[in-house]
């Protein structure tokens, strides 16, 4: 496994877990999560505050924080993984992709978009 694919792993069990220290172990100081609901980009030193925001979105919507991910594509190229997924929050309306950049050094950048969204899009 390269770094970046150990990271990108790691990343997710940080997400699934609601582990802050798996996750704050994956990314990079400039790393960025994108959220068209929220009113300004994530950055790294925001991110373990923001953490519960998810789950407490499911929770308002009488759905868990589960996300079923499809239609998953991967690209490993000039020392950038990429991947972009189709997900949906299980037991909610909430559905969409989601695109995620990982280097050697961490997962810098994750951006989503919405197909559906119980949520108003504020950008």
């Amino acid at each position: 496994m390269s770094p970046r694919e150990a990271h990108r792993a790691r990343y997710i069990e940080g997400w699934d877990h609601a582990d802050p220290e798996k996750l704050m172990a994956s990314i990079t100081g400039d790393f960025r999560f994108d959220d068209p609901v929220d009113p300004k980009p994530v950055t790294a030193n925001m991110l373990v505050a923001y953490m519960p925001v998810w789950p407490k979105r499911a929770a308002a919507l009488g759905g868990s924080f589960d996300f079923e991910m499809t239609d998953r594509t991967i690209q490993d190229k000039d020392g950038i993984l990429t991947e972009w997924y189709w997900w949906v929050l299980k037991g909610t309306a909430a559905e969409g992709t989601a695109l995620i950049k990982t280097c050697d050094d961490g997962v810098m950048f994750e951006g989503l978009t919405y197909f559906r969204s119980p949520w108003p899009l504020l950008r």
